[in-house]
Formats: structure tokens, sequence, C-alpha cells
């Protein structure tokens, strides 16, 4: 694989944590997020590989499901881009208390591997001034349980805050999604489910989800002043979602 990066697109917006008002961070410009299947079109197309995508989706399918399956047995994985290993939720009033499903659940936790802390070491980010506030989101806020850009509860609203972040255009790519961070399953919420939907405000039903981490990602045409784009634009929170 080739070290050559092109400097992360990013843009600016104000960082809200109580200790850091009145300075700024970074926000990468994500096109989209990617699932399986797109990754092996891509591999395919840019190598013009004799490989079909679909088989090499095929064989990236079946390494994922082994590789549940030994986390299903207690092992830990180490790809060398990421690590995994399953973990116990949940608290046992004594040595000789015993696991209750509904007191404490099996989880799978996952961090970066040495691959991809090397890829990123001479990474560098180009930073877009003047339009960084100008549209994303700001934060999210899980109205159940009040919590702020963290754990979130299927069934329950979620508030979302942003710059020109209405749903408008009639691509069909326009909506809010939940991506799992294991399958990259991507959940769209549908329309209905969009309770309020304003240029700084969004509120929605959060779809069913399992027990997971996720991405959010907004996708509009919304421009401001009922002006819309060509393209639409689609925005990644920075932060990870847990439903626990």
């Amino acid at each position: 694989m080739s070290s050559n990066h092109h400097p992360i697109k990013a843009l600016l917006y104000p960082n809200l944590l109580k200790n850091n008002k009145g300075t700024f961070k970074a926000q990468v410009i994500t096109s989209q997020a990617h699932g399986i299947k797109d990754i092996c079109v891509s591999f395919c197309s840019k190598r013009r590989s004799s490989l079909d995508p679909d088989t090499l989706e095929y064989h990236v399918r079946l390494f994922f499901e082994e590789m549940c399956e030994l986390l299903d047995s207690g092992d830990a994985i180490n790809t060398g881009y990421f690590a995994a290993a399953p973990t116990i939720k949940g608290s046992f009033k004594n040595k000789y208390d015993t696991f209750d499903v509904k007191k404490h659940r099996v989880t799978y936790k996952f961090s970066q591997g040495a691959l991809l802390r090397k890829r990123t070491a001479n990474m560098e980010a180009e930073i877009f001034h003047g339009t960084s506030v100008n549209f994303g989101f700001i934060r999210v806020r899980d109205v159940y349980s009040g919590s702020l850009n963290n754990v979130i509860t299927p069934g329950k609203n979620l508030k979302i805050e942003g710059q020109k972040i209405k749903l408008s255009g009639t691509h069909p790519d326009v909506g809010v999604y939940f991506i799992s961070e294991t399958t990259g399953e991507r959940t769209k919420v549908p329309q209905v489910d969009v309770i309020t939907n304003q240029n700084k405000n969004l509120l929605i039903f959060i779809p069913d989800l399992q027990p997971d981490s996720y991405r959010l990602e907004h996708i509009t045409q919304y421009a401001g002043k009922g002006t819309l784009l060509n393209v639409p634009r689609s925005t990644l929170l920075d932060r990870t979602l847990k439903v626990v």
C-alpha cells in the first residue's frame, strides 16, 4: 500500500466544551460513509483488478464472520489495522455473583491498530476557513437520558443541533443515518420519524438499533434561504454514539 496521503480536508466549528469555549475544533469533511461493498468496488476499480467486487465482498464477509466467531469464543483479535476483544459490562455484588442478562452484557471493544497509527503519523489536514461554521453538526442530545454526544436510547427522541441541517431536496439519499461501527450497516430514519426539521434543529425518533456504537450521518441538499445544492452534502458527527 502507498504511504503517500493527500491532506484531509476539514472545517472549524465552535468548541462547546465547558472549559474550552472560545476555541474551535476541526471536523473532517466527509462526502459519505463506505460499506464493505463500496470498498470492494473501489479496490477493484482503482487497481483494474480482474477480481470481481462481489467475489471480494463475499470473502471479506467470510473473514468478518470468522472474526466474530473467534470473539464469541472469548479470543482477542489484532489485525494490525484494529484490535478487538470481548468485554463484560455491569458490576457484580460479590465474588460468588453470577452473570445476569438484566444487569450484565457482553460487548466488544475496538481500538486502533499499529498499522493505522503508522499511516496517520505523517498525515496532515488542510483547514478551510471562512465557511468553517456554515453547516454541519454542533451537538446531539438524547432527550430521554439527557446524554450529550454519547449514549442514545432507541425508540426515544434525539435532538440534533447544527447549522444548515434542514433536510431538503429530492435526492433519495437525503436523510439522517445511523451507521454501525461493527458492521457498517446504515439505518435511515424514516421521514415520518423526523418530528422537527429546521435550519438549526432536528428532532427525530431514534430507530430500533441493536447495542453497538454508531456514527451519525446527515445528508441534505439544503443551502439556506430556500436554495438547494445540486449534489447532496454529507456530514458525519465527530463523536461515536452508543446504544448500551
